[in-house]
């Protein structure tokens, strides 16, 4: 078992209904930008990182079921949020998982910490846990 930080997991052919529902609400944005940012938001206000949780409950970060993954409660960490918001911009047609790259950085100077790296057309978007920071 491999801890998926290091890996890039596959996005299935068959998502939950629960999810595709919400890609479906989501694409309903004007631009890929707007998609992105309903999605991120989607995520970071359902689920939370936390750094003493990414030690206590780092087995959760081996999860790549997204049945059991959107049951999650509470704590999800960087790499399980990051699994489903590729699933989801995918899904919805605006990217191709091409266009996405997963970054890693650390936290605590120790602990491995994941982001994705996003194209969208001439600029970049950086996605970390809680912060969108644009360059262009």
């Amino acid at each position: 078992m491999i801890l998926n930080i290091f890996r890039r997991i596959e996005i299935p052919d068959v998502i939950p209904k629960q999810l595709d529902i919400k890609i479906k609400e989501f694409s309903k944005s004007r631009d890929k930008e707007e998609f992105l940012h309903k999605s991120f938001l989607y995520i970071v206000s359902n689920w939370g990182g936390s750094r003493i949780n990414t030690i206590l409950k780092f087995f959760r970060g081996y999860q790549t079921n997204l049945n059991k993954i959107i049951k999650m409660k509470g704590y999800m960490p960087c790499v399980t949020m990051n699994y489903l918001l590729r699933v989801m911009v995918v899904k919805s047609g605006f990217f191709e998982d091409k266009d996405i790259k997963i970054k890693l950085t650390n936290s605590w100077f120790i602990v491995p910490h994941q982001y994705l790296e996003i194209k969208i057309s001439n600029k970049k978007i950086f996605l970390l846990i809680h912060i969108i920071i644009n360059l262009e």
